[in-house]
């Protein structure tokens, strides 16, 4: 009996060691949708489904294939002492029989030299340098077969303090050019143009963070000579929240194909963010700008949430616009190039679960084609859905 409960505590005290260590969250989203599409020359698309618009998948409401029912996903942290392990682990095609749950992410690390530098080992992910979101989740270092990422962060000097420096050695993040056969060696030299420089800085002023990734000539997205090298950053301001703690300020970009043999596969996407966020309200001011060779996008979403009974019932509306300008511009006619709006409300039965209503319209300038022109109708699709969305989140 005295074995038996020596046993019992020693397996208590490893759990609960074990536990302090080792963290898991995650969420589950779902919920009903309807979804009308009217491109104006086809007939009129009507769908129902399981589906959640919270940034859950892509819906597929202007075609005809199967939509991601939602999304479920698990993030799993270990550390003891100064080596562990990061894991994200996503699924959201459920519905189907031959769709796979995979990985966004999974890699080991260790902190050395107290805490001065990082070495991860895996399929990277979490960076330290990436984008960050809303809009825009964008992480260079990922590729398919993982790779090798050090961070430096020197605090030997105070005003060194929160700056993180590093180097990623991956694999190639396209296909393989057609000259590279299953016999040629591919050596440490086409690795390392494919790595990926980051840095980011830290104080009370500001975070800024910028990663570039080289691009070798083995592989390429769409066509050889198409790829070019890749940006990212991050800019986030603290001097007026320090005065004003509900207010954030930021930006965020990602560049692509920087030095491509052919300028059309340079795309310039860019973010600015400001929201006020006290107890009652949530006011949001989304700007992005979109450079391409010749069409250009500016975007324009204002957002405002009231809350009710201490965020019990949270509702309000989001508008979106955009207009494209430029040689490339979609409709040389079209007013804007979409427009849309969305009211919601949403009550949230704790900070990690809710239930929200929303309904979207979207009206948006494509190009035109015979058919619209046989037809005497300009080319504009309107969409319509309604969502009866789940959330919950540990």
């Amino acid at each position: 009996m005295k074995k038996i409960i020596i046993t019992l505590l020693i397996t208590t005290f490893a759990c609960s060691a074990f536990a302090q260590e080792f963290t898991v969250n995650g969420e589950v989203k779902t919920g009903l949708f309807y979804s009308r599409f009217d491109d104006g020359i086809n007939e009129v698309l009507e769908k129902s489904y399981f589906h959640s618009r919270d940034d859950a998948g892509n819906d597929n409401s202007d075609n005809r294939t199967m939509p991601t029912p939602g999304r479920f996903q698990i993030d799993m942290a270990y550390l003891h002492n100064n080596v562990g392990f990061k894991v994200r682990f996503r699924w959201e095609s459920w519905l189907s029989q031959t769709s796979l749950p995979f990985f966004n992410y999974a890699f080991g690390y260790g902190n050395f030299f107290q805490d001065q530098l990082t070495l991860s080992i895996g399929k990277l992910g979490a960076s330290p340098w990436g984008t960050g979101g809303p809009e825009m989740w964008k992480e260079l270092e990922i590729s398919t077969l993982g790779g090798i990422r050090l961070e430096v962060k020197p605090k030997f000097l105070p005003v060194l303090d929160g700056l993180n420096v590093g180097f990623v050695l991956n694999y190639f993040d396209g296909g393989m050019d057609s000259t590279t056969s299953s016999n040629t060696v591919i050596n440490l030299g086409d690795y390392l143009q494919e790595s990926v420089i980051g840095i980011s800085y830290t104080n009370d002023l500001f975070h800024a963070r910028l990663s570039y990734r080289l691009d070798s000539e083995r592989d390429f997205r769409t066509t050889p000579g198409t790829e070019g090298g890749q940006l990212v950053y991050r800019i986030e301001e603290y001097m007026l929240k320090n005065l004003l703690p509900d207010l954030s300020l930021w930006a965020l970009g990602y560049y692509e194909g920087i030095g491509a043999d052919d300028p059309s596969y340079y795309l310039f996407y860019n973010w600015l963010f400001a929201q006020y966020d006290p107890d009652n309200f949530t006011a949001q001011m989304r700007l992005g700008f979109d450079v391409r060779e010749t069409r250009n996008i500016l975007h324009f979403r204002p957002s405002f949430y009231y809350k009710f009974f201490d965020n019990l019932l949270n509702t309000g509306v989001s508008f979106s616009y955009a207009q494209d300008f430029g040689d490339g511009k979609m409709y040389k006619d079209s007013p804007y190039a979409y427009i849309e709006v969305e009211p919601k409300v949403q009550v949230n039965f704790s900070p990690n679960a809710y239930v929200a209503f929303a309904y979207n319209y979207r009206s948006e300038y494509g190009r035109e084609v015979q058919a619209h022109k046989d037809k005497g109708v300009k080319p504009l699709k309107e969409r319509q859905w309604i969502n009866l969305r789940f959330c919950v989140r540990w």
